[in-house]
């Protein structure tokens, strides 16, 4: 088994268990996180959504922007089906198109969308592959549109990043186990998004300051 079929089965595997899963490491504070910035969007037509697991998220981007259409993209079929299932229940299926591949092979229209988001998803790449990746991903935005970035960070120092430590070692042998994820510490994902030409509009924090939200402006 490549490494690209053992992240779609760990993927397919966690996709019943995966709320529970999260609730019992972290709470609430991941979903949390999640909708921090949800009400600071501008209004968007077109939105682009990487990973969105079981698409907690997503349904509530549908319920806060009733005229947005989206692209959800998931390797994971098993993913896909409990978003779809989500978004039916809600009446907003019709405004999803679902891409079922690995978002590495997914190449957006060029300034197709007016906002993309990856929420615990980046987390997901190697240091080497994310300035690629997200140069691939962000040309699908328009100039002055809206990257919403949710994520694991690392706290800057004392016992907050102790802590933060050990929630993260559990979760990269729990991942790296199921789905051959590469990373066995965290990537610092600020760091690469530094590099990108986007500019920062809005930054929150939470659970002890491992967790940030962020919304940028992508300017090409």
């Amino acid at each position: 088994m490549n490494e690209g079929d053992k992240s779609v089965r760990g993927y397919d595997r966690l996709a019943r268990p995966y709320g529970w899963l999260e609730r019992s490491l972290f709470r609430g504070h991941l979903q949390r996180a999640r909708l921090a910035l949800l009400g600071d969007l501008p209004e968007t037509k077109h939105a682009l959504v990487l990973g969105d697991g079981d698409g907690r998220l997503l349904e509530q981007l549908c319920r806060a922007q009733p005229r947005c259409r989206v692209t959800s993209v998931d390797q994971s079929g098993q993913m896909l089906r409990r978003q779809r299932q989500r978004l039916e229940r809600v009446g907003a299926s019709d405004r999803v198109e679902w891409v079922h591949a690995d978002a590495r092979d997914f190449r957006p229209t060029a300034s197709q969308y007016d906002l993309i988001v990856t929420a615990f998803f980046l987390d997901c790449f190697s240091r080497q592959e994310l300035p690629s990746l997200l140069e691939q991903w962000l040309d699908g935005v328009r100039s002055g549109g809206v990257l919403y970035f949710v994520d694991f960070v690392q706290p800057r120092s004392g016992w907050r990043r102790s802590r933060a430590a050990g929630y993260l070692a559990i979760m990269h042998r729990v991942f790296r186990w199921q789905t051959g994820l590469p990373n066995r510490s965290l990537v610092d994902l600020i760091a690469v998004l530094d590099e990108r030409p986007i500019s920062l509009i809005k930054s929150t924090r939470h659970n002890h300051e491992m967790i940030v939200s962020r919304l940028y402006r992508v300017d090409h």
